[in-house]
């Protein structure tokens, strides 16, 4: 199913693109970009082995290059390439594909995760961060568990920039759906040996909004499969489900999503984010929740959990130009399950981040 999906996928596109008429101007070509820095403070348990240092920085930048045109038949093209712009990162493309957009929906082709990210876009709102952000989840807090914090309400925790085709329907009163296919969630091209790798990820995903009475309503969601021959004798595959509700009345938003995850070695995870934004000019502030729970084992003996607090303040300088702050207080533990399993062990952190980013 997944294979005829990718084939039929393929022939349309052809298809459709081939019928247009000539058109005289070349695509015109638009740069842009983003440069984030952040600075941390943090306070954590330690190792008797470990000095773990108390500030740092992070650094997010990309330049991207875009191209469109529409064609005399309505056959809208474009093209996106995103260059990462640091030097200590191994890839020179985080992003590149191309859209065929007209009244019957949008093909894509190349390298980007499935629908399932944008249509739910920010787990929860937020006053300064957003969900490209990893600060918190990666640097400013060393992990003790096995829970995903990072990308962890989306399809985008497996399936981040692989080559696939993928397809969105036009929206039609407030729905919109899409179905994307990775041949391989890596960065393999060509032929690879699927006893070694995760292959044949399918992404279908949609998305809901529309007003009740002054207040705009969003619904999202959406269903992962992967086929999974990387680790004998777990493979039985990956499947994950998420939904997300966000509601907006005035300067307020208040928004929730929930993740379970089924990965190949049977320690089923979920994973659970609420929170509330008000947006003001210039200020804005936000306060939101993470909890994520994962069987440590199969059978299981020990359930392992992280919690995350957050509170966050943004000033908008100008246009494209933001500054903020977020705290935040963390909680890993590795509990009892059973009789069997080893003693609690708990891991507290707490920490502020400070940052300026630039839209260009």
């Amino acid at each position: 199913m997944k294979k005829l999906f990718a084939a039929t996928t393929a022939l349309v596109s052809v298809a459709l693109i081939a019928p247009a008429t000539a058109q005289e101007s070349p695509i015109k070509l638009s740069v842009g970009g983003k440069l984030r820095h952040f600075f941390f403070v943090s306070d954590q348990d330690e190792l008797a082995t470990e000095r773990l240092n108390t500030a740092g920085m992070s650094t997010d930048a990309e330049i991207y290059f875009r191209g469109e045109v529409t064609l005399d038949s309505g056959l809208r093209v474009s093209a996106v390439m995103e260059q990462e712009a640091e030097s200590r990162s191994d890839r020179n493309a985080d992003e590149a594909y191309i859209d065929f957009r007209h009244t019957w929906g949008r093909i894509r082709i190349g390298e980007k995760e499935g629908w399932n990210s944008s249509f739910i876009g920010d787990p929860v709102p937020e006053a300064f961060g957003t969900t490209d952000e990893r600060i918190i989840g990666e640097m400013a807090i060393r992990s003790r568990t096995g829970v995903t914090i990072t990308d962890a309400m989306t399809f985008k925790r497996y399936v981040s920039d692989s080559l696939g085709l993928m397809y969105q329907t036009p929206e039609v009163n407030g729905f919109q759906g899409g179905i994307a296919y990775h041949p391989t969630v890596g960065d393999t091209e060509g032929t690879f040996d699927a006893a070694a790798a995760r292959n044949n990820a399918v992404d279908i995903s949609g998305r809901w909004q529309g007003t009740f009475g002054g207040t705009r309503v969003r619904v999202g969601g959406g269903y992962l499969n992967i086929d999974n021959r990387k680790t004998a004798p777990f493979n039985d595959g990956i499947e994950a489900f998420n939904i997300n509700t966000t509601l907006t009345a005035g300067a307020v938003t208040v928004g929730a999503t929930y993740m379970d995850v089924n990965p190949a070695n049977s320690t089923d995870e979920e994973n659970y984010q609420i929170g509330i934004l008000w947006k003001g000019y210039p200020w804005s502030f936000s306060a939101d929740y993470y909890l994520g729970k994962r069987d440590a084992t199969v059978n299981p003996l020990v359930r392992e959990k992280s919690e995350i607090y957050r509170v966050q303040a943004g000033y908008k300088v100008g246009p494209g130009i933001d500054v903020g702050v977020i705290g935040f207080i963390t909680d890993q533990r590795t509990g009892r399950a059973t009789a069997a399993a080893a003693a609690p062990v708990q891991w507290d952190g707490s920490g502020v981040v400070v940052g300026t980013k630039i839209e260009f």
